[in-house]
């Protein structure tokens, strides 16, 4: 169960990235002047929530550097990691625990044996309700006679 603490810190997370994002766009789009700015931030700071909620599926094999040193598109970055198509980036705002929170699979229920008589009973078929007669009075009509037809069935009637 997440606790209280655990959404504040994710909403916070969401929050920072957020910002970072309305930082970025609001950069880039400085070049086309005060209104290329605030698109820009508006566009990142949508990006930066949407990115912070949602695991990443990378659609094609990339190459990741570090962000200091994203200026060096044509130079050799201190570090460089292979990513391949399919793998999946999960947002953890910093906590293990978030992680561990997706990759848990629940543990699968052992399925109870079926009861014929619910099963039966489901099947079960019935004439309809009559206009002056109570709800209660044919319900237990119905369960008479499918009681009746069950215990003939197990004798080995129909």
């Amino acid at each position: 169960m997440v606790s209280l603490s655990d959404r504040v810190d994710r909403a916070i997370a969401k929050a920072i990235l957020a910002a970072e994002g309305a930082a970025i766009g609001g950069a880039i789009g400085a070049a086309g002047g005060p209104v290329g700015a605030a698109i820009g931030g508006t566009i990142g700071a949508t990006a930066g929530l949407i990115i912070g909620d949602q695991a990443t599926v990378f659609p094609l094999d990339m190459i990741c550097i570090p962000a200091y040193q994203a200026f060096m598109i044509q130079g050799t970055p201190a570090m460089q990691i292979y990513i391949r198509a399919g793998e999946t980036l999960i947002p953890t705002g910093g906590n293990v625990e978030d992680v561990q929170e997706v990759l848990e699979q629940p543990k699968p229920t052992k399925r109870r044996k079926k009861n014929p008589w619910i099963q039966f009973n489901k099947k079960f078929t019935f004439r309809a309700k009559r206009k002056n007669e109570s709800s209660q009075k044919y319900l237990s009509m119905r369960t008479q006679a499918a009681k009746r037809a069950y215990n003939k069935m197990k004798r080995g009637g129909k």
